[in-house]
């Protein structure tokens, strides 16, 4: 009864959430049901219930051969820390510049031009990095032949390809992701500062003793979260900005772009299917398993 009559109170709230309820139900619970196709050799004529159950020979085939499991795994994690150190890093201290930038107009027109690359799609950004990076032509090449040196092959080295990775994904992330940190910043109480500069710390002292340290916990808190997505990627990052091209798929490939190139050129949908459904493993490990390492560590910034 009290039940009830706590919804029926708060029904405008619960109206003004049943969208977002909806789609949350229909794009992410709905589609497990398609996990089956995991266990299953699909036939379009038999369709999803009607097609023979092959038990584990997906998985087989996908830890079996060529080591594609360990290869996917180590690139979409790897890949997930060195974007999140990376990124996490840039966002703070761009956060803390903008913030102690005396001149605070000239502030908002340096984080707005920060924030803009965000709104580039990936498609995009695929020919500004491949203006760069073409062979003969590009930019880069057109300095190295400058400089006396030879053209390099970009889309045919894979050892490179994390570092650029990397920085296309900080210039297009950075900016925007310094938002939620400066708006931490903005809630600071200025009277530690105040009290700071009566003890006599200089700025340095201030960003590492207060700032730096009311950070933390948003931080860590950013990071718990995307540790959700942490089998996930940024399809168009690693497949529109390498082309696909198959010379990179040793260091460029992860499971988002396996299993889109999957379905683009493969009707084995149950081989695909088992990658998703091994992404999801892997992601819920990794999530409850740093999350009990952090509750360890400091239990005031876990998230349960």
């Amino acid at each position: 009864m009290k039940l009830l009559k706590n919804t029926w109170k708060n029904r405008s709230l619960l109206v003004m959430s049943l969208p977002a309820v909806i789609l949350l139900i229909l794009f992410h619970y709905v589609p497990m049901f398609g996990l089956v196709l995991a266990f299953k050799r699909y036939n379009f004529s038999l369709g999803i219930w009607n097609s023979p159950w092959c038990g584990l020979q997906n998985f087989k085939y996908l830890f079996m051969v060529g080591n594609t499991a360990w290869r996917l795994t180590r690139n979409t994690v790897g890949y997930f820390l060195l974007f999140t150190l990376v990124n996490t890093t840039g966002e703070v201290f761009l956060a803390i510049g903008i913030n102690e930038m005396v001149c605070k107009r000239l502030a908002k027109y340096f984080q707005s031009a920060m924030i803009l690359p965000t709104f580039i799609s990936y498609i995009a950004v695929s020919f500004i990095v491949y203006a760069f990076l073409k062979n003969e032509t590009g930019i880069l090449n057109r300095m190295l032949t400058g400089m006396g040196f030879s053209n390099y092959s970009f889309y045919l080295k894979p050892k490179v390809w994390p570092a650029i990775l990397t920085i296309v994904k900080a210039w297009k992330g950075i900016g925007y992701g310094s938002v939620l940190y400066l708006s931490v910043l903005a809630g600071i109480d200025q009277e530690l500062y105040e009290a700071a500069d009566i003890d006599g710390a200089g700025r340095w002292q201030k960003i590492r003793y207060i700032t730096l340290p009311l950070l933390v916990p948003m931080i860590v808190i950013m990071t718990l979260l995307g540790l959700g997505n942490i089998m996930h990627s940024d399809t168009g990052l690693f497949y529109q900005v390498t082309k696909n091209v198959g010379a990179l798929k040793s260091t460029t490939q992860v499971i988002d772009s396996y299993v889109l190139d999957a379905i683009a050129n493969s009707t084995d949908y149950g081989m695909t299917a088992a990658a998703t459904f091994y992404q999801s493993i892997v992601g819920f490990i990794m999530v409850i398993g740093t999350n009990l390492a952090v509750r360890r560590i400091s239990p005031e910034n876990s998230l349960f």
